[in-house]
């Protein structure tokens, strides 16, 4: 797997690519995690993952519907809970799920084939910069997005409800 994982983070600093995956790969990535009951993902093929990832389901801060979208996740250390960031491939305005989350932070995470109930908590920016160089651990093309915008990415730790 490391050679995939290691094409998604080459093709994933381009922003053509990020573009491209925002329109067409969330979306079927999305579909693939669900049909298949989180064995397959474009990021991972069942227990190996080229990269973690997650479908976190937000409740629709306007519509009051259930949005779901792929996510990457490190665990943190400190606290054990999951930590997500909206970067939204460095675009200039953050996911409409971060936004959702500061609305409601109740939430629904499928890992894999686990389904379970989560409470979002904003983190600090502190936070974000002590959990950023694990970040890029998992994913380094995350220092390209923040170069293509001037905003400061939302973080949120995922905690049992």
């Amino acid at each position: 797997m490391p050679f995939y994982r290691d094409a998604l983070v080459r093709l994933g600093s381009q922003k053509w690519f990020s573009d491209f995956t925002a329109a067409v790969l969330v979306p079927v990535d999305r579909t693939l995690y669900r049909v298949s009951g989180g064995r397959v993902s474009m990021l991972h093929l069942g227990r190996s993952e080229a990269l973690p990832s997650l479908l976190l389901t937000t409740t629709g801060r306007r519509s009051g519907q259930p949005r779901t979208t792929p996510v990457l996740y490190i665990t943190d250390e400190e606290s054990g809970a999951l930590f997500v960031i909206a970067s939204n491939f460095g675009r200039e305005h953050h996911p409409a799920w971060s936004a959702n989350l500061l609305a409601d932070p109740h939430a629904w995470i499928q890992l894999h084939d686990e389904h379970r109930a989560v409470i979002a908590r904003p983190a600090s920016e502190q936070d974000v910069e002590r959990l950023w160089p694990r970040l890029l651990e998992i994913y380094p093309s995350w220092t390209s997005y923040r170069e293509r915008t001037d905003r400061t990415f939302r973080g949120f730790f995922l905690d049992a409800a």
